[in-house]
């Protein structure tokens, strides 16, 4: 089995939280003008819509379903990041991971309609959520810690390893 990466910084520079805080913004900036994107290309080809398009209307549609929702949960990122909450945290990966399996078939129809815009903004979407979600495990797996080193015997916790190797991404 791999292991998942463990990260300590956020793009070799910044702190980790301090890094998940800023890919919150990226992606709520990234997000709403992705979904404004998709939004306006999808009213575009409602009014020209023929039956070839109607697929390519309703493929949009659930991409901006998908990536609207992307919007709300980020301000769940920046609360538990802000506030170190492990649980939002968790619950905002649950949620990256379902929503980023989710945008992966819609994207890959979009490129094989020829549609070649919206599935790069798409793909690139999903491959911002997927380094997103790699640094939010890793700043859970550093609270996780500091938690148990505090609630554990000081004399045992320095030997014990408190994350094995085969730690999944969730």
């Amino acid at each position: 089995m791999m292991k998942v990466p463990d990260l300590n910084r956020c793009c070799f520079c910044f702190p980790l939280r301090c890094g998940i805080i800023l890919f919150a913004f990226i992606n709520i900036i990234f997000l709403v003008v992705a979904v404004s994107w998709l939004a306006i290309t999808t009213e575009l080809q409602k009014s020209s819509i023929t039956n070839d398009s109607s697929v390519e209307v309703l493929t949009l549609t659930i991409l901006f379903s998908i990536l609207g929702m992307g919007v709300i949960l980020n301000f769940l990122l920046l609360y538990g990041a802000y506030q170190k909450e492990i649980a939002m945290l968790r619950l905002y990966n649950y949620y990256a991971v379902a929503t980023s399996l989710a945008a992966i078939i819609p994207s890959f129809f979009l490129v094989s309609r020829r549609m070649y815009t919206d599935s790069a903004i798409s793909f690139f979407a999903i491959a911002l959520q997927c380094y997103v979600i790699v640094l939010v495990r890793s700043d859970v797996v550093k609270l996780e810690e500091k938690l148990f080193r505090q609630q554990g015997s000081p004399h045992y916790s320095h030997s014990i390893n408190i994350v094995s190797d085969t730690v999944t991404l969730l």
